[in-house]
């Protein structure tokens, strides 16, 4: 009976240290004192505006449309782009580039201190942002 006692005991801290571990970055941001923006919020810092944003080491520019079209590009060439984008009722940017094919890839955007950054469906940060200039195109 102790064995089996111990058996269940090991296999509840392999959970727990398992659960521990699928903490997502967007967890980790929002549990440091991240904040998420509202749709509010996220429609003031992003529609009429150029957007530059860094993944990994590829900075980006994007205009946000105020007709819901977004236009992109790499800053040192190489691709451009363009697409639709939507601001939800539940606090995300959703959008989908032309090679999307139509499917939309919502976002969540979160405010820790300073800096702010997207966060895809699995809480992987995919983007932060890094200014935001009023404009009427890229």
């Amino acid at each position: 009976m102790s064995g089996l006692k111990a058996a269940a005991a090991s296999l509840a801290l392999v959970l727990t240290v398992s659960a521990a571990s699928a903490e997502t970055e967007l967890d980790k941001t929002l549990s440091s004192g991240g904040k998420q923006l509202t749709s509010g919020q996220l429609a003031e810092l992003l529609i009429g505006h150029i957007v530059t944003a860094r993944s990994g080491d590829k900075t980006f520019r994007f205009f946000y449309d105020p007709d819901n079209v977004i236009t992109g590009e790499l800053t040192n060439g190489g691709w451009k782009g363009s697409g639709a984008f939507a601001i939800t009722d539940t606090d995300q940017v959703c959008i989908s580039m032309a090679a999307d094919m139509g499917r939309y890839r919502c976002l969540t955007v979160v405010r820790h201190g300073d800096v702010i950054r997207k966060f895809d469906a699995s809480g992987k940060m995919t983007f932060e942002l890094l200014g935001f200039e009023p404009s009427t195109g890229l």
